[in-house]
């Protein structure tokens, strides 16, 4: 009898439980995508701006919310995985970096600031790439292997053209070959760029977020890069510590080749290999733009490649030639930032309503989608840095 009395002791209880049981997040029909999705800022299928009635929400990065798509920045366009939070220290690091290099040359320590110079992206794309795990099985290899891959790229071909790619950043000798100092060089530069992340398109499929693309993209660029500028420069490593010449002269000409030159490259592949890993998924239904696609950022990639190569040769000043790589650098990075937006938004398979998590951008605990409903952000491009993960654990 006291176990009868027991159980409809317990039946009330159970009762309550189930009355008190989450019945799931509101759920609102997206106008643009049409699907069902959390109610919220951001349609969680496609990205959409659901207040708005904003499809294309070209103030809100998909990369970093916080952020208009035609907005100046290295860090979280070069970077688009780093959180917003982490991308001050990034910006800091580059600034110092480049202040190093000029304070060395003014010293006439040009041996030590060409090296800070040919090494400040380069070393912060690996860190950047370990501080938020871009891969969890593999954090090196591929990166590593893609860099070091470029590299060997980099310096055969330095080797072969007798290091005249870098040779005529750093000595101003443009030369009077005007179709192999302007032309032939840049295009067989950026087509060994290209190789080792295209190899790794066939050999990796599993790896199919643009992305991924603009990951291996830059890694390539930055190490191709790095090999050319140090097959240039050897001679100058064993000389003297201590140089002469024109601190100014030596400044403008280290910031050129080893911060614009270095970014430019990494922005041409990386347009490029995000364009070709965006066509992994089905763009029938996406709104991606002309300005996604592969013969788009080809001809993008490739032209900027050789009208900077001829201005290169035809342009004697100095200050003229380090402008148009600064301009260069910057129409690029817009345009890089507008790829990787329409990559991220084009990305909408179907995907079902996940569980409540924190969101890697904005921290808040909404469902997991592939954009966060709150802030906007592209779960494809949110990662959680090593030190979050610390703080979590």
């Amino acid at each position: 009898m006291s176990g009868q009395g027991g159980e409809r002791r317990r039946g009330p209880d159970r009762r309550k439980a189930q009355a008190t049981e989450p019945a799931g997040p509101q759920l609102v029909l997206c106008p643009h995508c049409g699907s069902m999705v959390p109610a919220g800022e951001f349609c969680g299928h496609c990205g959409a701006h659901l207040t708005r009635g904003d499809a294309g929400r070209r103030h809100a990065f998909a990369a970093v919310p916080s952020e208009p798509v035609v907005h100046l920045s290295i860090v979280s366009t070069l970077f688009p995985h780093l959180p917003h939070r982490r991308g001050g220290a990034f910006r800091w690091a580059l600034l110092a970096g480049a202040v190093l290099v000029v304070l060395l040359a003014g010293f006439h320590l040009f041996t030590p600031a060409t090296i800070a110079a040919d090494f400040l992206l380069p070393v912060l794309y690996l860190l950047y790439v370990y501080e938020v795990e871009v891969y969890d099985s593999e954090p090196w290899l591929l990166i590593a292997a893609t860099m070091v891959a470029g590299a060997i790229l980099g310096y055969a071909f330095a080797s072969l053209t007798g290091g005249t790619v870098s040779g005529l950043e750093l000595s101003g000798d443009t030369g009077s070959n005007f179709l192999f100092a302007g032309i032939v060089i840049p295009i067989g530069a950026q087509a060994l760029m290209l190789a080792g992340p295209l190899f790794l398109y066939f050999y990796r499929a599993a790896l199919r977020e643009p992305l991924d693309g603009l990951t291996f993209g830059a890694a390539s660029a930055l190490g191709f890069t790095l090999a050319t500028m140090l097959t240039a420069i050897w001679p100058l490593l064993a000389g003297p510590l201590v140089g002469s010449g024109s601190p100014v002269d030596w400044s403008l000409r280290l910031l050129n080749s080893g911060i614009l030159i270095m970014l430019i490259n990494a922005i041409t592949t990386s347009l490029v290999t995000a364009s070709v890993w965006l066509n992994r998924y089905d763009l029938r239904h996406a709104a991606s733009g002309w300005e996604a696609s592969v013969l788009t950022t080809l001809v993008v990639a490739f032209g900027a490649q050789v009208i900077l190569g001829i201005l290169s040769v035809v342009v004697p000043d100095l200050v003229l030639k380090v402008g148009i790589h600064a301009v260069a650098a910057v129409a690029l990075l817009v345009y890089m930032r507008l790829v990787i937006h329409q990559a991220l938004l084009a990305e909408g398979a179907a995907h079902e309503i996940g569980p409540d998590a924190a969101c890697p951008e904005c921290h808040r605990i909404v469902p997991t989608m592939l954009f966060c409903p709150a802030c906007g952000v592209a779960r494809a491009a949110a990662k959680q840095t090593r030190m979050h993960s610390a703080g979590g654990s």
